[in-house]
C-alpha cells in the first residue's frame, strides 16, 4: 500500500512538474511572439520614417538642382561676355549679384539617426538595409563634404573676397531679395584672368553638383520604391 501511495505521489509530482514546464514554455513562446511582433512593428515604423526622410530630402535636392541650374546660367552668361569681349550690358548685374553664391543641400536624417540608436540590424532585409546605409552614410556625406569643404571654401576664401573688392552690390526697387552688383571697372574685368578662373571653377563645381544630385535623387527614388515593396510584403505577412 505504501509503495502504491508513493508511486501515485511520484506520478502526481511528475505530472505537476511537466505542467509547470509546459506552462513556462508556453509563456516563453508567447513572450517571444509578442517581442517579435513589437520588433516588427518598430521596423515598419522606422521604414515609414526612412521613406518620409527620403521623400523630403528628394524635394530639398530638387530645389537645390533648380537653384544650381539658375546660378549656372548666370556664370555661363559671365563666361560668354568675358570670353567674347562683349561690351557691358546691364543684364549682367543680375549675374554679378549671385555668381558666387553656393547652394546647401540638406538631407533629412532623423529616421536614420533613430534607426542607428536602435541598431541598424532592426531592418531584416539585408539588401535593403545595405542600400539604406549606403545612401544615408556614404552618399549624403559626399554631398555634404562637397558643399562644405569645396564650395563653401571656394566662396569664403576666394570668390567672395574677390567680389567685395571688385563689385558694388545694390538692390532693385528696395527689394532686398533681389541682389544686383556692378563691377567697379568692367574693362579691367575683361582682362582679369583671375576672375575668369574663379568663374570657371564655380561653373565646374556647379555642374558636378547638379550631376551628383540628379544621380542621387534617382537612387533615392529607387530606394523609396524598395521600401514600399518591403512594407507591402510586411502587410501580406
Amino acid at each position: 500500500m505504501q509503495q502504491n501511495k508513493f508511486a501515485k505521489y511520484l506520478l502526481y509530482a511528475i505530472g505537476e512538474i511537466i505542467l509547470i514546464i509546459i506552462g513556462i514554455l508556453v509563456a516563453l513562446y508567447l513572450n517571444n511572439l509578442n517581442e517579435a511582433k513589437q520588433t516588427k512593428a518598430l521596423e515598419i515604423k522606422l521604414l515609414n520614417e526612412l521613406k518620409s526622410n527620403l521623400q523630403h530630402s528628394i524635394l530639398n535636392f530638387q530645389r537645390s538642382i533648380n537653384s544650381e541650374k539658375e546660378y549656372l546660367s548666370y556664370n555661363e552668361m559671365i563666361l560668354d561676355y568675358l570670353d567674347n569681349n562683349k561690351p557691358y550690358n546691364p543684364e549682367l548685374d543680375n549675374a554679378f549679384g549671385v555668381y558666387f553664391w553656393t547652394i546647401t543641400s540638406n538631407p533629412v536624417t532623423g529616421g536614420y539617426d533613430f534607426l542607428k540608436s536602435k541598431g541598424i540590424d532592426l531592418i531584416t532585409n539585408d539588401s535593403l538595409r545595405n542600400k539604406i546605409s549606403f545612401i544615408f552614410e556614404t552618399e549624403f556625406s559626399i554631398i555634404k563634404n562637397e558643399n562644405e569643404v569645396w564650395s563653401n571654401n571656394l566662396q569664403q576664401n576666394i570668390s567672395y573676397p574677390y567680389h567685395v573688392e571688385h563689385f558694388r552690390k545694390y538692390v532693385f526697387n528696395n527689394n532686398n531679395s533681389i541682389e544686383l552688383a556692378k563691377p567697379f571697372d568692367y574693362d579691367a574685368l575683361l582682362r582679369d584672368d583671375k576672375f575668369k578662373s574663379i568663374n570657371t571653377e564655380i561653373i565646374s563645381n556647379r555642374r558636378w553638383n547638379i550631376n551628383s544630385l540628379t544621380n542621387l535623387v534617382k537612387e533615392m527614388d529607387d530606394l523609396v520604391a524598395e521600401i514600399d515593396k518591403e512594407l507591402q510584403s510586411d502587410k501580406k505577412n
